[in-house]
């Protein structure tokens, strides 16, 4: 008993531990989508001035730490130094524009915009917190896009584009940038969150210092000199949107925690009772799991500990002097069946009743009983009323039956399946109906009046299509029951179907397929 109480208890602790490490397998989560608005800066050589950016984005995790997100948008940005003067600059680009445009005293203004794209890869920081419901969601990012750049510089009313009015050493317009940053996310429902997210973008290339149109604080020779290269500052408010069903994963940044497992499993385990092996009444049953721990030694018991009643007597196997005493009667003090005397049948007894019995039973064949023999049908190839080869056992058959009992007439009614018309199907079931009484009364030599010719064309279809179908072609034979011969049919068709052997045929020739 001790043996099955482990073996109960080792295959529970298994199916437990398999439905956890079913668990613990991230399932797929939703996407989620949505767009980002914010205020746009730069930070460079020119001091700047608020300006905006708009995009969308779609986000998918990796794992409850990790995410991707794709992230598409349009960021506009100006400056305008309003005490610093450039006379340098103003030189550098007036030398470069073919010695016009920018006053000699120049003071710095731009307007540039970055439209871009860029994919990076997020890590949330909640999950390092043992808190059952996500509602904040902190987090950190960084990752890499391509974009296309434009800037303006502006004197007074001259505007010039950096990238291709001014003859710089190489055109910058689509240039990669690096990006990175943090945000703040807030859960407000099952499937919207709201996040705050600062975001900075360094170009990469010959436009690192030139978004705010401004490339130095001083010259060697003719080359400008940067003093600070340009990045790109968005911060912006982002709304998302979970994709899916409604009874989905939720995106994982947002689900439990994966350690929560095993924070449940040391609870589980703490609130388990101590095992304890001790069996007072040495029935093999455990004290745990003993239903009866006071059992009557060397009495057997079940599973639970409760002692054996195999008649269910009332009396246990132990002290029971019939252990399986039969069902329904009365038993004693011992548990012994208190069975009635049976008066006892002679074997003479057997014999009389068997014998009358017999003789009520009527062996002599009737008509009535012959009418419910079942005869064979045999079938035929399509628009054929000669004999198949594999049909002559069947037939062979029926003759056996009309020769064992010469006084029996059988109705042989021929039919087709319905690919012509009603006159033409009447006269081939005829032949085929024909045929076959034919074949009989030549081969076993038996009496043509005892056939009974019928036809009946294509109705009573035993397959119900309109296409050409075997067991729709077929002669059906019957025990006569009174039933008339019926005449050939005449209705202007010469003849119906060959007699020939068939030659077209698929599949098993002898099978009819």
């Amino acid at each position: 008993m001790l043996l099955v109480a482990t073996s109960f208890s080792y295959e529970a602790t298994a199916q437990e531990a398999a439905t956890r490490d079913f668990k613990s397998k991230a399932k797929a989560d939703k996407w989620e989508v949505g767009l980002h608005v914010g205020h746009t800066l730069i930070t460079g050589d020119v001091d700047w001035k608020s300006n905006f950016g708009i995009g969308l984005f779609a986000r998918k995790s990796l794992d409850h730490i990790f995410s991707i997100r794709g992230d598409i948008g349009y960021m506009a940005f100006k400056g305008l130094e309003e005490e610093n003067r450039r006379e340098v600059d103003a030189a550098n680009y007036r030398n470069r524009n073919g010695g016009v445009g920018f006053a000699s005293n120049w003071l710095p203004e731009y307007e540039s915009s970055i439209l871009g794209g860029d994919l990076t890869l997020l890590a949330s920081l909640n999950q390092f917190k043992f808190a059952k419901k996500r509602k904040v969601n902190p987090y950190l990012f960084a990752g890499a896009g391509v974009s296309s750049v434009t800037v303006t510089a502006i004197d007074g009313s001259n505007e010039f584009d950096v990238v291709d009015d001014i003859n710089f050493d190489d055109e910058w317009s689509i240039s990669p940038y690096v990006t990175g940053g943090a945000g703040l996310g807030f859960r407000l429902g099952d499937k919207i969150s709201l996040t705050i997210e600062h975001k900075m973008i360094r170009v990469l290339g010959r436009g690192n210092d030139l978004i705010d149109a401004v490339e130095w604080r001083g010259t060697v020779g003719d080359r400008v000199i940067t003093a600070s290269d340009d990045l790109a500052h968005y911060t912006n408010l982002r709304l998302g949107i979970a994709l899916g069903k409604k009874d989905g994963t939720e995106p994982l940044w947002w689900s439990d925690n994966p350690l929560d497992l095993i924070s449940e499993d040391i609870a589980e385990l703490k609130a388990r009772p101590i095992l304890d092996l001790s069996d007072d009444d040495e029935d093999g049953v455990i004290n745990m799991l003993d239903q009866e721990p006071e059992s009557e030694k060397n009495c057997p018991v079940d599973t639970r500990g409760v002692a054996l009643d195999s008649d269910t007597d009332g009396i246990v196997d132990c002290k029971d002097a019939e252990p399986y005493s039969p069902i329904g009667y009365e038993i004693d003090e011992k548990g012994i069946a208190q069975i009635p005397p049976v008066d006892m049948i002679s074997e003479d007894d057997i014999n009389k009743i068997v014998d009358a019995k017999i003789a009520l039973i009527d062996l002599t064949p009737s008509q009535a009983s012959r009418a419910d023999w079942f005869l064979p049908m045999i079938h035929y190839d399509l628009d054929k009323y000669s004999i198949k080869n594999s049909e002559y056992g069947k037939l062979h058959q029926v003759a056996q039956v009309m020769k064992s009992h010469p006084g029996l007439n059988v109705v042989a009614t021929g039919y087709t399946d319905r690919l012509s018309g009603d006159c033409y199907n009447n006269v081939l079931s005829y032949n085929r109906a024909n045929a076959a009484i034919d074949y009989m009364v030549s081969k076993y030599g038996i009496d043509r009046s005892r056939f009974i010719l019928n036809w009946g064309g294509k109705n009573n279809n035993l397959v119900s299509t309109n296409s050409g179908n075997l067991m729709n072609r077929r002669v059906e034979f019957a025990v006569a029951q009174g039933e008339s011969p019926m005449a050939r049919p005449e209705c202007g068709v010469g003849n119906a179907g060959s007699g020939g052997s068939g030659t077209k045929y698929s599949g098993n020739k002898e099978a009819g397929y």
